[in-house]
């Protein structure tokens, strides 16, 4: 299936004209979510929970509109969509019949956002719909900007986030929690082989920027709670820092992140990017101070 016709099918789900409406203020957070709940309700009812068209369909849909949605707005509209996503993660759908939780793919509707996860991470793999290089200054200018956009909406989502920093034998996970998509840009931008200044107007430099203007607090909050993750997350760094042992959140990664986008900004000779990156960089320093 090409990937206009994957979209315009998203578009003609239920599930994505209802959270159009949500961005529009047509529609509310609470009601919007309820209307989803009952859509779940009544697949369960037609259905059954473990039959294709079932119950994981509103999961499934729900997910694909959000990132649909969330490639195509401007951050500032992102809003209503983090509030969404936020308000539909707190209810917990329940089998009338049997008075259990109601589960897809063994996750728990809709705490623990089944579909939210692969979607959200096959999305940002396509990094903005081709699967081509972010660090290339070529890259079509639609596909970087759904990047990015992707890119502050998933900060922002991660920014309002609930997340008990608590011992490492004791982690708790929250599906909305993706500061490791933050490693991961971070690594391609700043820790690349190549120097910052040359990367100063790229897709990937710009998506980095997002991460800082709308979640720096929780980064930082990562760092001072030095927040590592597995081997097989790929947390590691980038490949000018390859003989550093970092598997995450480090004060001094925190720092070469900070002198990388100074440099960026030094040689950058855009003005929109290097306004970004002015403002990424004072919103770090916010973020650092206000914790």
């Amino acid at each position: 299936m090409g990937k206009e016709t994957f979209i315009r099918q998203i578009e003609n789900s239920v599930e994505f004209k209802l959270l159009d409406k949500v961005v529009k203020a047509e529609v509310t957070v609470q009601d919007a979510v309820q209307v989803l709940i009952n859509m779940t309700m009544n697949a369960l009812f037609i259905h059954g929970p473990n039959k294709q068209g079932g119950i994981g369909l509103p999961d499934y849909n729900v997910s694909l509109a959000v990132m649909e949605l969330a490639q195509r707005l401007e951050p500032s509209k992102h809003i209503k969509l983090v509030e969404f996503i936020s308000h539909l993660q707190k209810q917990v759908a329940i089998d009338p019949s049997t008075n259990e939780p109601l589960r897809v793919q063994c996750d728990t509707l809709w705490t623990n956002m089944p579909s939210f996860g692969y979607t959200e991470l096959e999305t940002w793999y396509e990094f903005g719909g081709d699967y081509k290089d972010p660090c290339d200054e070529m890259l079509d200018s639609e596909q970087r900007g759904r990047w990015a956009n992707l890119n502050a909406f998933l900060a922002q989502l991660t920014q309002a986030a609930d997340i008990p920093y608590t011992p490492k034998e004791e982690v708790r996970f929250s599906p909305l929690d993706k500061s490791l998509r933050a490693v991961w840009t971070m690594a391609m931008a700043l820790e690349n082989e190549r120097p910052p200044a040359s990367l100063g107007d790229t897709a990937a430099m710009e998506a980095a920027c997002q991460w800082f203007i709308y979640a720096a607090e929780r980064l930082w909050a990562n760092v001072l709670n030095s927040r590592t993750y597995p081997e097989a997350a790929g947390a590691g760094p980038g490949k000018r820092y390859e003989e550093e042992g970092w598997t995450g959140y480090t004060r001094e990664r925190w720092g070469i992140w900070e002198g990388a986008l100074k440099e960026a900004r030094t040689r950058c000779q855009d003005e929109r990017m290097w306004k970004l990156i002015d403002d990424a960089l004072a919103s770090l320093r916010r973020g650092m101070v206000n914790l």
